[in-house]
């Protein structure tokens, strides 16, 4: 009986083993299976950035060129600078004062002129113009607020020649009832009527006060004397 090496039995093994595989790959068809996405994936997509929208700019409407530009008012002038206007008020709105103290305005009106006695009142509401007649006679004129107590306008000098002046002096040297007194007496004398004007006249030995008032729309005229204050209305 022949003995058979090892060695050629262990090769005789390895052939047949290696047969045995390249048999089972050829069968299969060598294809390696796709892998299958297991059904419990889930596909977790990035989140997609949605841009806020943007306010649409506020229109802006250009400036006409043509139209001026809105400038702050221009201060207004004085009223009677030449001394024959009615000022520019009070600055409070108030032009029709309840009742004038006409005591307080010909007070204004003196102290603006530096002294001498009322000739002539003049105006309505709160604005009325004063005349004084200094110790000489030359003559001021003032506007002063009935609301205000003060004057808001003036003082401005009067131009008077020397005859002018003297008989101006005169009439107020002689004189005996004040502007405020004879503007009472003259309303007095026309029951319901308010003083428009009030003018000194006369002579220095009979001064005279001729007033203007107003009652129901109509004007009246009346008369005080100077010295005695008796009112005479017309």
């Amino acid at each position: 009986m022949t003995r058979r090496h090892p060695s050629t039995a262990l090769t005789a093994a390895i052939t047949v083993g290696v047969g045995a595989a390249l048999f089972l790959t050829a069968c299969s068809g060598g294809d390696t299976p796709a892998p299958t996405r297991s059904a419990t994936a889930t596909t977790t997509s990035k989140p997609t950035r949605t841009p806020s929208p943007t306010p649409p700019a506020t229109a802006t409407t250009p400036p006409d060129p043509s139209s001026p530009a809105t400038s702050a008012p221009a201060p207004g002038n004085d009223d009677g600078a030449d001394g024959s206007g009615q000022g520019n008020g009070n600055g409070g709105g108030v032009t029709d004062p309840v009742s004038v103290d006409f005591g307080t305005v010909s007070q204004q009106g003196i102290a603006a002129a530096g002294g001498g006695k009322v000739v002539s009142l003049a105006g309505s509401g709160d604005l009325w113009t004063v005349v004084v007649a200094g110790p000489d006679g030359s003559l001021t004129q003032s506007v002063v607020s009935a609301t205000l107590g003060r004057v808001t306008s003036g003082p401005f000098p009067k131009d008077s020649d020397a005859a002018t002046k003297t008989v101006n002096a005169a009439r107020a040297a002689g004189l005996r009832v004040d502007a405020d007194a004879a503007a009472a007496k003259a309303t007095a004398a026309v029951p319901g009527s308010t003083l428009a004007s009030l003018q000194l006249g006369g002579s220095g030995s009979a001064p005279t006060w001729t007033a203007t008032v107003s009652a129901g729309g109509a004007s009246r005229t009346v008369t005080v004397d100077g010295v005695t204050g008796a009112a005479r209305a017309s």
